[in-house]
């Protein structure tokens, strides 16, 4: 589950789940309630290595989301975690409209972690 946060300038969330899967299902899930896509039938997969700091795969990871939306024209659709990766389904799109996420920030990231994992953070728009 994930709810957006009020933040002065950019977009913050908060995602509350019980793995790093579904934490990054619900990045995607961000993804697509942020931006209306017409996507097309090719699909790329793309392997992460899963760093020991979660905040550090959350940075690294989601940006390199926003770097292939934006360069190669490609939409998150799908992941799962397998052997230590995060291995993500992406398929290229005509046609994307929404305000533009730019960058995961530092500025803003925490995780908690107990019985579930407590998220939260800021894109820059």
């Amino acid at each position: 589950m994930y709810r957006q946060l009020n933040h002065t300038a950019d977009v913050r969330y908060e995602i509350v789940c019980h793995s790093e899967e579904q934490l990054f299902k619900e990045f995607i899930n961000i993804f697509k309630d942020h931006y209306s896509v017409q996507l097309k039938e090719r699909e790329v997969v793309v392997e992460y290595d899963l760093p020991e700091s979660l905040e550090d795969a959350v940075f690294d990871i989601v940006n390199d989301w926003i770097y292939l939306l934006e360069s190669k024209k490609l939409f998150p659709e799908d992941c799962y975690v397998e052997d230590e990766k995060l291995v993500c389904k992406f398929r290229e799109f005509e046609r994307i409209d929404g305000t533009e996420l730019k960058a995961v920030t530092y500025h803003g990231l925490s995780v908690e972690k107990s019985d579930k994992i407590v998220l939260r953070v800021v894109f820059d728009t």
